[in-house]
């Protein structure tokens, strides 16, 4: 099993155990210290205790006889508390003085003495452990040199108490593992149960349940955000459902018109033998037909290859009052013919993008206002700038858009006024869709506005440098499209 593969409950459990062996161990290594120091403090303080007697008592020694007369009175004092105890006196010239205690111990004193080692020693002979002091002690003789003095006493019980204390620590820090091991699972399996419940909850989602969000009131609070952030997700994705299940239809609407149209045309051209001038007259007809098919399918590439970041605008300076100067001048023709005059305003200043994917995003706004300004009437265009931002605004008047279609007028193939939508040959709902796209590939936007008897579009490009890329991604297709009447048109309000 991978670590990935490990539950949330195992992991917060054993690192639970981990913790908890970890402080029971540095907690028992702590206290044995403490333990085996206090026994070895009590040690030094006796083994002192008794180097003072011995050193009170050598100062009283007249000679060296009377030292070796001394045995039973130290005897006493060496044993007391302690049996198993020796005691070897050794003076300067390394003859022995005195000795007391069991002959390994006395020896092993003697060859300390020699080597001439004081302090507290320990040493450990036979399954027996012996604490040692040693010193130099002044003589009660006349004219004598300090003497070499060694004094013990075997702890090995004080030894054994401390191996079973440390063994029952080690007992108790794998019991106390094990339990807190055990505890830590209750617990986290007790905490994570409204997780659980949760992602029981999650799994049960469906895209026909999309329009639910989970009840956030049994949530405990730490989940709450996630909860949150899930249905904020569920409502973006139920709202993408939505758009693609209306726009799968309506794409399927608009592509089946032409084909009917083509079919029908061709049945009644093969109804009955015709001659050419009748043939060619339905071979144009239902090339128109195609050519519509084309542009459809055209304009639905580019969107799609905008939406997954297959497209993106060449590096170029453009100088937007010029720009938008020709598409007035290139829309006036069109304009002139339904008696609508065609104004500009304002300077820009040079801004950066494609210019074709702009020209292209400008003309859909202008023949949107052509398409839908009365006669004798005149569409403005304004060309704005502030310190980040330059806009181009396209107004005119017409027929008003509501308030509750103005947030959808950017989606594809959306229509204000579905009725239209039938025998529509030359604008399918897409050149807003086509020009919201470029706005957010040059890192700007369009918005729209629509009352007292006029609809006003506005785009805004940055005056900065975004960050786009030179080279289209998208495997041999052209990033921008050239400007055409045919195409160029705009969602119908």
């Amino acid at each position: 099993m991978t670590r990935a593969q490990v539950s949330l409950t195992a992991r917060l459990s054993f690192l639970f155990a981990a913790s908890m062996a970890l402080a029971l161990f540095i907690c028992a290594m702590l206290f044995a210290r403490a333990v085996e120091g206090q026994f070895r403090r009590h040690d030094l303080e006796e083994l002192d205790g008794k180097m003072q007697v011995v050193r009170e008592t050598l100062a009283d020694a007249a000679s060296y006889q009377a030292i070796a007369m001394l045995q039973p009175q130290l005897h006493y004092t060496v044993t007391a508390g302690h049996p198993h105890s020796a005691i070897t006196i050794v003076g300067s010239d390394g003859a022995v003085l005195l000795t007391m205690g069991q002959p390994r111990v006395v020896e092993h004193l003697l060859s300390g003495a020699e080597d001439g080692k004081t302090g507290l020693l320990t040493w450990s002979s036979e399954n027996r452990t012996y604490r040692i002091v040693s010193d130099r002690v002044a003589l009660g003789v006349p004219g004598s040199r300090p003497a070499k003095v060694a004094i013990s006493f075997d702890i090995t019980n004080d030894q054994d108490f401390i191996a079973n204390f440390t063994r029952m620590v080690w007992i108790a820090i794998g019991v106390g593992t094990l339990l807190t091991g055990l505890i830590g699972w209750i617990a986290v399996r007790k905490g994570l149960a409204p997780l659980h419940n949760v992602s029981t909850l999650l799994a049960n989602v469906s895209t026909s349940q999309l329009d639910k969000p989970i009840p956030t009131a049994s949530v405990p609070r730490d989940l709450q955000g996630l909860i949150f952030a899930f249905n904020r997700m569920l409502a973006r994705l139920n709202d993408s459902f939505k758009r693609l299940s209306e726009f799968s239809s309506d794409i399927a609407h608009e592509l089946r018109t032409p084909i009917n149209n083509m079919m029908l045309q061709t049945q009644v051209a093969l109804s009955r033998k015709r001659d050419a001038e009748e043939y060619c007259t339905n071979l144009q007809s239902n090339l128109e037909e195609l050519r519509r098919l084309s542009r459809m399918i055209e304009d639905m590439l580019f969107l799609a290859n905008a939406d997954n970041h297959l497209l993106a605008p060449r590096k170029e300076t453009i100088n937007l009052h010029s720009e938008v100067a020709k598409l007035v001048e290139f829309f006036e023709i069109a304009a002139s013919e339904r008696r609508v005059s065609l104004i500009q305003r304002g300077e820009a200043p040079t801004i950066y993008g494609d210019r074709l994917m702009i020209q292209r995003a400008l003309s859909n706004l202008l023949s949107n206002a052509l398409r839908f300004t009365s006669e004798g009437l005149a569409i403005e265009v304004d060309v704005q700038q502030d310190e980040e931002f330059v806009s181009v605004s396209v107004m005119n008047p017409g027929p008003e858009i509501s308030s509750e279609h103005l947030p959808k007028i950017f989606d594809r193939l959306y229509r204000v006024d579905a009725s239209r939508r039938e025998g529509e040959t030359v604008n399918v709902g897409l050149g807003l869709a086509i020009t919201k796209s470029i706005m957010e590939m040059h890192g700007g936007t369009v918005t729209a506005e629509s009352g007292n008897g006029r609809t006003r579009f506005t785009v805004r490009f940055p005056r900065k440098v975004p960050a786009m890329i030179d080279v289209v991604k998208a495997d041999g297709i052209q990033a921008a499209f050239p400007i055409s009447p045919s195409i160029a048109g705009a969602t119908a309000p």
